[in-house]
């Protein structure tokens, strides 16, 4: 039996040099997204991520997971949901 921790979900833009992707962020309960930036790992993890150029309006593709490399995130910022 598979085991799943409690989290909440923070929404997030998170720019690269090259993409905008945008979604959630899980944090424990109560966390904060820096914190969870923090981490000593090299990935971010982003669950039901759309991924757009910089300057796009429609999504290049959306995504159940994927996980950003740290050393290529310029900027990362919690999202005013829509």
């Amino acid at each position: 039996m598979a085991v799943r921790a409690v989290t909440e979900s923070i929404r997030v833009i998170l720019l690269t040099s090259s993409y905008r992707v945008e979604r959630y962020i899980h944090v424990v309960p109560g966390g904060r997204l820096l914190d969870e930036v923090n981490k000593e790992r090299e990935f971010i993890p982003v669950t039901r991520a759309s991924i757009y150029a910089l300057d796009g309006e429609a999504p290049l593709d959306t995504l159940d997971f994927v996980a950003v490399n740290k050393a290529q995130v310029v900027m990362i910022a919690p999202a005013v949901a829509s």
